[in-house]
């Protein structure tokens, strides 16, 4: 059953998650600014009314055992009727109010202790919000000393007709600023994604049938992947070829003696020596065409086989078989080369190239097998070189051991279907096979690369 996430694309699922984040982020910013910005202004709005209830305690004095209340204001409005900025001081026999105060009616003036400051913010009553700073102070005079509490009070309109004025601005400098970000990230993701709509086009008209091979005008991060593709379909097309080359080759080379056959049927008496020499070559050729066949060939995807395991398999193997010439085998294997293909096919390139050594050589034979590296590649390929001290191979025929389409009816000296195969089988590998003469033993040398 199929979930409703998977039937969301990646882009818009990255699309989604993004732009929610993004949203969420600025809005989580935006309510961190508007505090912020709240708890400054109030702060400026405390350090204000702390200053003026200084500036009218230091106005305040006692002359001749009575308090004389300040006739300078620290700010004009306290001047102005209904200004909303008022001063008071209250003592316990009496109350003085600053001009401002007139036709107003605030909030009764609780006393405070002496030198305690309160800051009430807001204050609601009747319907608005205040700030009040109170203050106790003491005056000693000649005939003792009086107590007194300076209050300030402001009404709060202003301040909260700013911070909506604030919030107003800042809510559309966010919905700007997102609108403008949603977009940019649109355009990055169009832009970053369109490498995997082309991937996914070249798919596409892959499975139609079209003869593709991925370009190497993709992103790093999926250039790792076109090319293991390139390969797995390079290898198939290359299994493909050769299966039809092999069934090909099977037809053309079964004819000759099923013509023999035939016509030998038509004879009478029917040579049976005739037919049954026949019959074993259409064997040998049916076996020889299918070795061909099973040739696992080059792959993407496959475990590294050690080839220093399977090459003590083989030397073990043709060292008991040909144990009495008591011949010299030399190797030089590099630390952790690994051949990355079916264990059989190594099987059959280092068993074939072997047994021609062994069978060719006079006392020595070399075997150096040495790894291979190439930019891009993470994993690595191999070279092996097999040269022996016997007579070797011409240099003019060289060329045609390595020709394609041995059938398995022809005869090379020394060389004929165990040469073919691991001809096939280098070229499935997308590798490839030399033969020269060996520049210390001076006889045949065969250097096989097998890129990674």
């Amino acid at each position: 059953m199929t979930t409703v996430t998977q039937k969301v694309s990646l882009t818009k699922r990255v699309m989604i998650t993004s732009s929610v984040a993004l949203l969420v982020a600025l809005a989580v910013i935006g309510l961190v600014m508007d505090q912020a910005f709240k708890e400054k202004t109030l702060h400026l709005v405390k350090e204000r009314l702390e200053s003026y209830v200084i500036a009218i305690v230091s106005n305040t004095s006692i002359e001749q055992g009575e308090l004389v209340f300040p006739d300078n204001y620290p700010t004009p409005r306290m001047n102005q009727p209904g200004s909303g900025m008022y001063a008071q001081i209250t003592t316990a026999e009496q109350q003085w109010n600053s001009p401002s105060v007139l036709g107003q009616d605030l909030p009764e003036v609780i006393p405070v202790a002496l030198n305690e400051r309160l800051f009430d913010a807001p204050l609601e009553f009747q319907g608005e919000r205040l700030f009040r700073m109170r203050q106790g102070f003491e005056f000693v005079g000649d005939n003792g000393s009086t107590r007194l509490t300076i209050t300030i009070t402001e009404h709060a309109g202003n301040f909260y007709r700013e911070l909506a004025e604030f919030e107003e601005t800042l809510l559309t400098w966010l919905i700007a600023i997102s609108a403008v970000l949603v977009s940019i990230q649109w355009v990055i993701m169009y832009w970053s994604t369109k490498p995997l709509k082309r991937l996914m086009a070249d798919l596409l008209r892959l499975e139609k049938g079209d003869e593709l091979i991925f370009s190497e005008n993709y992103p790093s991060e999926l250039r790792g992947l076109t090319t293991s593709l390139n390969r797995l379909i390079e290898n198939e097309r290359s299994n493909l070829s050769r299966q039809r080359r092999t069934l090909g080759d099977l037809a053309h080379s079964l004819k000759t003696p099923l013509a023999v056959i035939h016509a030998e049927l038509d004879n009478s008496p029917v040579d049976r020596e005739i037919i049954q020499q026949q019959v074993m070559n259409m064997n040998e050729i049916v076996a020889y065409q299918l070795k061909r066949a099973a040739v696992a060939g080059h792959r993407t995807f496959v475990t590294g086989v050690p080839v220093i395991d399977v090459l003590d398999k083989i030397l073990k193997s043709l060292e008991k078989v040909h144990h009495q010439r008591h011949i010299q085998v030399t190797t030089q294997i590099a630390p952790g080369a690994e051949f990355y293909g079916e264990q059989g096919d190594l099987f059959e390139v280092l068993g074939n190239l072997l047994e021609n050594a062994f069978k060719w050589c006079d006392q020595h034979i070399d075997v150096l097998i040495k790894t291979l590296y190439m930019e891009g590649r993470k994993r690595t390929g191999i070279t092996i070189e097999i040269g022996d001290d016997g007579p070797g191979i011409p240099a003019d025929k060289r060329d045609d051991l390595l020709k394609r389409g041995v059938r398995g009816d022809e005869q090379v000296k020394g060389h004929g279907i165990g040469l073919s195969i691991v001809t096939d089988i280098v070229e499935s590998y997308q590798g490839q096979l030399e033969i020269s003469q060996h520049p210390t033993l001076q006889g045949a040398c065969f250097k096989i690369i097998l890129p990674p």
